[in-house]
């Protein structure tokens, strides 16, 4: 007798991993091989709808993940949702104990095509009245004999594996070199289920609904309500504080706006004795050199303080002069 362990690695995405372990099991020495069951992605995918989505889904901004922090080669959650589901549930012509003729595999490798195509459509994300999840992980328990693996991807970045792994109710785990990147992980897939169905803590915030009870907050909705009042709340209290550091600025028609970024340099005391002004120091007074939009800074010295004005158009801006060696 021996005991033999049976991994299978699949690739879903360049450079990334899923590891299907099957538990090890006493086998005759004398048994005939298992057969091999060849996967959906094996055999074929639906590409041309995969693709479609994953295209349009560079342009989804509100609600979908890739908004929560920048980070460079994010994989579309469409296609990890697609790669994923088609590596884990097996081809219809490999299960003839379950679809024993042409006619009937052929249906059900239409309907996982279904399948894939609604689930990696965005809007299915947001809304999926028909549950199409929900069949998802039904092929998936009925491919793995009630046993599906778990997904490992030690190079998640920005989550996107590990974040549909779960979403297909797989078991996920994910890791980074990169604390940013560790950080992103533990905010999409790490932290909301830990808070699944729960109402929020902010003090008032469960009588928006009228109701405490976990049913009326369904998923991580609780969840991103206090991170929305708490967001809120922070905010008020930064402008208390430092406010004053930050003043609006003032229009050429005379009104105030919020300042939406800060630009700031370095700076070194003049070393001339006759001067001892806090030089900045910069490459560019160009503040944007949008055709139309032109605008750049003037420093103007005052009393041994530096002031600086903002000025429109390309008349009157900065040079950069040329030196000759």
């Amino acid at each position: 007798m021996t005991r033999a362990l049976f991994q299978r690695a699949l690739l879903p995405l360049k450079a990334h991993f899923i590891v299907l372990s099957i538990l090890p099991k006493e086998i005759s020495m004398t048994s005939p091989a298992p057969q091999t069951r060849r996967k959906l992605i094996e055999v074929s995918i639906p590409l041309e709808k995969i693709n479609e989505q994953s295209a349009r889904e560079k342009s989804i901004r509100h609600g979908h993940p890739s908004t929560l922090h920048l980070w460079w080669s994010r994989k579309p959650t469409s296609t990890a949702r697609a790669v994923l589901f088609a590596q884990i549930v097996d081809d219809p012509g490999s299960r003839p104990d379950l679809f024993p003729t042409v006619e009937e595999q052929d249906a059900e490798r239409r309907e996982l095509f279904e399948i894939i195509e609604q689930i990696s459509n965005w809007d299915t994300v947001k809304n999926d009245p028909e549950g199409w999840f929900d069949k998802a992980r039904e092929k998936i328990m009925l491919y793995t004999d009630g046993n599906p693996p778990a997904v490992a991807d030690p190079f998640a970045g920005g989550g996107s594996i590990p974040l549909e792994a779960q979403r297909l109710g797989l078991e996920a785990h994910a890791s980074d070199v990169n604390p940013v990147a560790v950080l992103l992980e533990k905010a999409l897939i790490e932290i909301p289920p830990k808070f699944t169905g729960q109402p929020p803590v902010f003090p008032g915030a469960a009588e928006v609904l009228d109701s405490d009870d976990s049913s009326a907050w369904p998923g991580a909705t609780g969840l991103a309500e206090d991170v929305k009042r708490y967001g809120e709340w922070m905010l008020e209290e930064a402008k208390k504080r430092i406010g004053h550091l930050y003043p609006d600025a003032e229009l050429p028609d005379g009104t105030k706006a919020p300042v939406i970024a800060w630009l700031w340099a370095r700076t070194v005391t003049c070393p001339n004795p006759a001067c001892g002004i806090a030089a900045p120091l910069t490459s560019s007074w160009w503040v944007s050199k949008k055709k139309g939009n032109e605008a750049y800074i003037s420093p103007i010295v005052t009393d041994g303080i530096v002031h600086y004005e903002v000025h429109h158009g390309k008349e009157g801006g900065p040079i950069r002069k040329m030196m000759a060696r």
